[in-house]
């Protein structure tokens, strides 16, 4: 009886763990130093080694609406695009200037908030109007409301400065 008790409960954790790993479609971005600033999320299915497709949501500065941003091989993603997330379609605009925070990505001109919310509730986004075909044009969706929200946490909370501090320091003095 134990050892069938045994069974199930390592059965269980392994399953739990097996559920775990699949839900790590979105994670903290890997380019160096972004790690607190931007999380990620990549096709899974593409076919050559070299191939990838990534979608990046960046606090550009504290306080500032989030940024969308885009990396795959080949030509950089320009021009007007659509994102369909689901069965909604959003239409985003990616400038041809080189400009851009992020290494080797380019950026999109503006999210909207309903573009974010649909990112946070969908469960696969795809790129139309790109160089990028099916498989290597949609990304699941799966932990993205989790990454995002920690972003959006981060980006809203102003960072303290020096200046902020002896501002705050002298009104509570008087001084001021």
């Amino acid at each position: 009886m134990r050892l069938v008790m045994l069974r199930l409960v390592i059965g269980c954790m392994a399953l739990a763990l097996a559920a775990e790993a699949r839900a790590t479609s979105w994670m903290s971005a890997k380019v160096p130093g972004e790690q607190n600033r931007a999380v990620q999320g990549c096709a899974d299915d593409t076919q050559n080694p070299g191939d990838w497709f990534c979608i990046f949501i960046r606090c550009d500065r504290p306080g500032a609406p989030l940024s969308l941003y885009f990396s795959a091989p080949g030509p950089d993603i320009r021009g007007d695009i659509k994102l369909v997330i689901d069965e909604d379609t959003f239409a985003v605009s990616v400038p041809t200037s080189p400009k851009s925070g992020l290494p080797s990505s380019t950026r999109a001109q503006a999210m909207s908030e309903a573009l974010i919310d649909a990112m946070k509730a969908g469960s696969t986004i795809s790129v139309q109007g790109s160089h990028l075909q099916a498989p290597y044009n949609r990304i699941s969706l799966e932990n993205s409301r989790k990454a995002i929200e920690r972003i959006e946490w981060a980006c809203s909370r102003p960072y303290p400065s020096a200046a902020r501090f002896w501002r705050r320091m002298t009104r509570r003095l008087g001084f001021w």
